[in-house]
Parts: C-alpha cells; sequence; structure tokens
C-alpha cells in the first residue's frame, strides 16, 4: 500500500482488472469456517488459499463478529502478497426459514489509532443482546 496516498500497489497506476471475494469468512467465524490446519499456520495459510484463488482484494465478513487481531494478522501478511483486505462484517438475522444477511465494507477509519469501531457497531445493531446471543442471531 503506498503509505502516502493510502492505495494499494495493486492501483498505482488507475484502474485495473483483479479478482475479487467480498465476503469472505475466517475462523473467527466458527458456524461457517473450519480451520483444521495447526494454529500457528492459520494466516499463512489463508493468504496462500487467496493468492491460490487469484485473489487481490477480499473482505473478511464473519456473521456479527469482528476479531480485530485476526484481522490486522491476515492484512499484515495478504499486504506481503499484494492482497489487499477490508474489514468488514455480515449482519445476520434468523428470520424462520428465511435470514436475512447485509454484507458491510469499513474504511480504515474504524480501525483509526489501533481502535475497534467496528465491534461496538455490531453491538448497536442487536440492543439488549450479549456478544454471545448476537453471534448465535445467525444459525446455519
Amino acid at each position: 500500500m503506498d503509505e502516502m496516498m493510502n492505495t494499494p500497489k495493486i492501483f498505482k497506476n488507475g484502474s485495473t482488472w483483479l479478482r475479487a471475494d467480498f465476503h469472505l469468512h475466517t475462523k473467527a467465524d466458527i458456524k461457517e469456517f473450519i480451520y483444521k490446519g495447526e494454529e500457528n499456520s492459520f494466516v499463512s495459510d489463508y493468504v496462500n488459499g487467496l493468492k491460490s484463488a487469484s485473489i487481490q482484494l477480499g473482505v473478511i465478513t464473519n456473521h456479527n463478529k469482528f476479531d480485530k487481531d485476526e484481522f490486522i494478522a491476515l492484512r499484515k501478511k495478504a499486504k506481503k502478497e499484494d492482497i489487499f483486505l477490508l474489514p468488514g462484517v455480515e449482519l445476520s438475522v434468523n428470520d424462520g426459514a428465511n435470514g436475512v444477511h447485509t454484507l458491510v465494507v469499513f474504511s480504515d477509519q474504524w480501525l483509526k489509532n489501533g481502535n475497534d469501531y467496528i465491534s461496538p457497531f455490531i453491538t448497536t445493531m442487536f440492543p439488549g443482546k450479549t456478544e454471545k446471543e448476537i453471534y448465535q442471531i445467525w444459525r446455519p
């Protein structure tokens, strides 16, 4: 990423064709994502998976949950592979047999100065619920 312009290297010459995935889950989303590898290898394995799928732009959108530390580790490793990751969340509510799922993508301002303003935002979407209850609202 070009620190002066806050622009990923992949866009250094303006527009470009690339492969993107705006609906990525991680091991923080235990209902949607299963990782059976070594714990210490997760970040490398995940980024290698993105690389092997030719993903250059991705959004981490776990269900009703954001794990700042996991996201920062993934982003740091992905950046070394010229993969640009954005923070996000999949706001999900169950409604009988159907459900509503909305993908939200956040700018880096939501992580300004090392803070996590995303998790409190998620909590405000589900007033009166604990973090555990919020995550359990979505049932596969």
